[in-house]
């Protein structure tokens, strides 16, 4: 039996951090004093509030492979914003429209999810947005937190999802500045510099492409369906 361990933290009433893990019931204690003190000393401070949550899991958990990953050599905001705006539209995608909205976002506790025809909002609740959980690495024996490692965990699970077709992110913390746009085509292309140091701003955005009978199944697989990336 699988058990889901998630943690989320907060300070001044902001969501600073958030981690989980899917382990078997005797990994449960030892993933709980891992997310808690991870909670604890965050760089954007320690959290006031503390909440975990275990769930034992009842669906069959799928395991995928990760997507490949290509590194680009981008210097500054500027030449990232041109990358983005060159893979969106690869897409066939209006890119204007997308990155003034992903480039407003302020807090990364949930996505967008934009439908690519309309460039509407698909949220049930937009504050809250969509939160891709229920994944970890297959036999992952560790959660020490790791940027890069755990955004193409959460990357690869959401691109499996075949009414995605593509993803930008940029974290909120305001040390770390590398993003990253993923989709199933293109896989993994992590962007350096994607915003200046010191920037508290992040986001996601998930470009959903299937039509409104399909929202409901996207989000419960984002949200819900356990996921072990091999």
């Amino acid at each position: 039996m699988k058990y889901n361990v998630k943690m989320r933290a907060e300070k001044d009433g902001r969501h600073i951090s958030g981690a989980e893990r899917i382990v078997g019931e005797n990994e449960i204690e030892s993933a709980l004093h891992d997310l808690v003190k991870r909670a604890k000393e965050h760089p954007n401070g320690e959290a006031e509030n503390i909440t975990v949550k275990i769930y034992k899991i009842k669906r069959e958990i799928i395991t995928i492979p990760p997507l490949n990953i290509t590194e680009s050599q981008i210097r500054s905001p500027e030449e990232a914003k041109a990358l983005l705006s060159k893979e969106l539209e690869n897409l066939g995608l209006s890119s204007k429209e997308i990155l003034n909205l992903f480039y407003s976002l302020k807090s990364m506790r949930g996505a967008v999810l934009l439908d690519t025809k309309t460039l509407k909002r698909l949220e049930p609740k937009q504050e809250r947005g969509i939160r891709a959980t229920c994944m970890d690495y297959e036999g992952n024996a560790g959660s020490a937190k790791n940027h890069f490692k755990e955004a193409l965990c959460l990357a690869s699970k959401v691109a499996s999802c075949p009414y995605i077709i593509g993803e930008l992110c940029a974290s909120d913390d305001a040390e770390y500045t590398t993003g990253y746009f993923a989709s199933s085509k293109r896989g993994y292309i992590r962007i350096p510099n994607i915003k200046q140091k010191g920037d508290v701003r992040g986001g996601r955005i998930f470009l959903f492409s299937g039509e409104q009978e399909n929202v409901k199944e996207c989000i419960d697989y984002i949200e819900n369906h356990p996921v072990f990336v091999k």
